[in-house]
């Protein structure tokens, strides 16, 4: 369903704010170089008393886009995927019966209501397609409010009607059912869009899985990482984190001058010595598991998002076969391994994934980091190889293995 740019932005964070709370926190040890989204509520105070929070649950297809979606809006504390709607007393993504994908939004009331939240709703999806959206067709796709009071309902019922009469030619499928019970959906698809970025994990320190999905700032980075933060927000940000690659470069720069002249000394030398020697045996058994990649990423009408920085409407994707996506990666691949192209020149220019930004880098990852037949690919190549075409769920891919 076609936006306009002034709607489809309308209740997310104003990029100056955003950026203006944008804190680098680069460690004076070896540790992570990290960054820190603050926004206006924080972690340590979202849950307290004086500051009571409302949740809201809402279908709108597939949980992954969806969660997403609602990262960038102010007031939104955080978000989890999850199943509702059904009867089967334990789905899971494999098996969850009657229910639909749905997300959890958690939120200040006193920053953003509850009808915004519905507007937000209605705007990221099509409410008329039945039981689905785009190729992602099914009863769990299905487009439904789940309301927790009298008063929401009145709310929904009152902004489907309003939803209805833009268009009489085709009826609005979302059902408004009470809540009876929220499955929250396993660890691997809470966040997924920001665990599809390695190197925006790291950046923000590595949290532990139950701390990712409860962090107000991997909320907001999760709707980034799926470039649904309004555009000049996108590019600030993307400012921020080259920033943070130069300072981390000058700070090591710095480390090294100095390692150099304590080297002088014998004395020095040797306990420098024993020092690295230990550093390096922690850094091997951290690193151990850990792979390091580029990808060149070519999306088509089958791909779970169809959309991209090249394409952010889809239009081409969406008449992009899987078949002609392939062709174009064979042919790539094809000039790459000749040596007529350069992976990482060719990865800025056509990549469908917004690591084409650093040349399809993604920096480190260990496994259960990327879908598997990802993961599987790039553990199976030696350094310096490149794949032959992968499918995941994002697309076809070809990989080459950094280190």
């Amino acid at each position: 369903m076609a936006l306009s740019e002034k709607r489809r932005n309308r209740f997310f964070i104003p990029y100056v704010n955003i950026v203006s709370l944008l804190l680098v926190c680069i460690s004076l040890l070896d540790k992570a170089v990290c960054i820190r989204i603050s926004s206006q509520i924080s972690d340590s105070v979202v849950d307290s008393p004086d500051r009571p929070l409302k949740s809201a649950v809402f279908a709108l297809g597939s949980f992954w886009r969806s969660e997403a979606a609602f990262g960038c809006i102010h007031g939104v504390v955080r978000t989890t995927a999850g199943y509702a709607g059904g009867a089967k007393a334990n789905p899971e993504y494999r098996n969850l019966g009657d229910h639909a994908e749905s997300v959890q939004v958690e939120y200040d009331p006193r920053i953003v209501t509850y009808r915004q939240l519905l507007d937000v709703f209605w705007s990221s999806h099509d409410s008329r397609q039945v039981f689905g959206q785009g190729p992602d067709v099914g009863n769990q796709y299905r487009s439904c409010i789940f309301t927790n009071s009298t008063e929401e309902t009145r709310l929904a019922s009152t902004s489907k009607e309003r939803e209805q009469l833009k268009s009489r030619s085709s009826i609005v499928t979302t059902q408004i059912q009470k809540l009876e019970t929220f499955h929250r959906a396993e660890p691997d698809h809470q966040k997924f869009e920001l665990k599809q970025h390695p190197f925006l994990i790291q950046l923000i320190g590595n949290m532990a899985e139950e701390e990712l999905e409860r962090s107000a700032l991997a909320t907001k980075l999760n709707g980034y990482a799926a470039e649904l933060c309004p555009p000049r927000t996108q590019k600030q940000i993307d400012s921020r984190v080259n920033e943070i690659i130069r300072k981390d470069s000058d700070r090591k720069r710095k480390k090294d001058s100095v390692s150099s002249i304590d080297r002088t000394s014998e004395k020095s030398k040797e306990k420098k010595d024993d020092h690295s020697n230990k550093h390096r045996k922690k850094s091997k058994m951290a690193s151990r598991d850990q792979v390091k990649a580029s990808h060149i990423l070519i999306k088509h009408q089958g791909s779970r998002r169809k959309a991209s920085w090249k394409d952010p409407e889809g239009k081409i994707i969406m008449t992009t076969t899987r078949e002609a996506a392939v062709e174009q990666l064979k042919s790539i691949r094809e000039d790459i391994v000749s040596g007529k192209a350069n992976f990482e020149d060719v990865a800025t220019r056509v990549s469908d994934c917004s690591s084409a930004k650093r040349g399809g880098d993604l920096g480190p990852f260990g496994r259960g980091q990327m879908q598997k037949p990802f993961e599987e690919a790039t553990y199976a190549l030696k350094v310096g190889d490149i794949s032959d075409i992968v499918d995941t769920e994002s697309g076809v891919h070809i990989i080459k293995r950094t280190a």
